[in-house]
């Protein structure tokens, strides 16, 4: 079978990190220490980023993010992940929910425009590791008094017009989670921001609110990113534009040669501009293509069943017809960037095999 995703397939890399990992337990320096600091400078190199404060993971980040700026209304599309209504829901912030585009899963610009909501805060979530359009949706939030955030947790290597996710809002939370591009050996996350108060502000937040120990000088919540996710860390970044590249490769080989005319593709914008974190694909009868690809000894998900206004915990009585039809159609299949040219071939030909 064809996993999803395979964690452990570049031995090399786990080599490295072995050692690595060898040398840093013999320091006994594990929370709040070098390695993370020196991970956190190697993040701001990578995507431009001014500050970065590594956090126990982007659900916390982004909490950390809504209390830092004190927001009240936040509006978020409906079909974002789950942890980014949590997160609204910890801030004890109402959540203000959009539709989406077809086939995107991203902010219908159009639609946003003409809603006369008001909200103090907006969430533009990358989803799938394509770029929402943050450059578009900053504008109208600077004409409307709104705050922008950006949900970088699945586009690490994503950019817009040469410049990385997470450069157009205030600030940004991003997702070490172990299947992201960049990922872990468990949870992990990072706030960016390039502005050096609120940076100021979040290095106390993650960690007590505290100054001096034993001593708080402001709300704060214990969210550290340890130091041997750091570890860990650092050596995949070597590696990522390297594998996001490979990633961007077998998606491009999906826009090219999948060829059947009861699957739909994303729009352009994902292949434009995403770093293959997941390939999503649109079925009008999902389980059934499903099992079609298990029987090719092909494995897939479902990203994502419910959007958020359609579960319990977030419920909304609204209608937001696009979000409901991707959660109907939305399957994805493997894109890690491990995959073999011949799984590759397997797997757009059972999908050019559907019937």
């Amino acid at each position: 079978m064809i996993p999803f995703s395979a964690l452990n397939r570049d031995t090399e890399e786990m080599n490295e990190i072995s050692a690595e990992l060898n040398s840093f337990i013999r320091e006994g320096r594990y929370i709040l220490g070098d390695k993370l600091k020196s991970f956190e400078k190697a993040f701001s190199d990578f995507t431009g980023l001014k500050y970065s404060v590594g956090v126990g993971n982007a659900t916390d980040g982004l909490y950390l993010i809504f209390r830092a700026l004190n927001l009240k209304r936040i509006g978020i599309c409906a079909s974002s992940p789950l942890p980014c209504g949590q997160s609204i829901k910890m801030a004890d912030a109402e959540m203000v929910l959009f539709d989406a585009e077809n086939n995107g899963g991203l902010i219908d610009i159009e639609k946003f425009k003409k809603q006369p909501v008001e909200i103090d805060g907006l969430v533009a979530v990358h989803l799938y590791g394509q770029a929402e359009r943050a450059d578009e949706l900053k504008k109208i939030c600077d004409e409307r008094n709104i705050v922008l955030i950006e949900d970088c947790s699945q586009s690490i290597g994503t950019k817009i017009n040469e410049k990385h996710t997470g450069s157009w809002g205030i600030m940004s939370a991003f997702s070490f989670y172990p299947t992201k591009n960049l990922g872990g050996f468990g949870d992990g996350g990072m706030i960016t921001t390039g502005d050096r108060a609120f940076y100021e502000k979040l290095i106390l937040m993650r960690n007590y609110g505290q100054i001096e120990v034993y001593s708080a000088k402001t709300e704060g919540i214990n969210s550290r990113l340890d130091d041997i996710q750091s570890v860990i860390l650092d050596v995949k970044m070597k590696r990522i534009e390297e594998k996001n590249s490979r990633r961007r490769m077998i998606i491009g080989r999906y826009r090219d040669e999948i060829k059947n005319p009861k699957i739909e593709l994303p729009p352009r914008r994902y292949f434009e501009t995403s770093n293959g974190h997941l390939m999503p694909i649109f079925t009008d009868d999902r389980e059934s293509l499903k099992m079609h690809l298990a029987s090719k000894g092909v494995s897939s998900a479902v990203h994502y069943p419910y959007p958020l206004h359609k579960q319990d915990y977030f419920r909304q009585d609204i209608s937001l017809p696009v979000c409901e039809k991707l959660a109907k159609r939305e399957l994805t299949i493997p894109s890690f960037s491990e995959l073999t040219e011949g799984e590759v071939n397997s797997i757009i030909e059972a999908l050019n095999s559907y019937a």
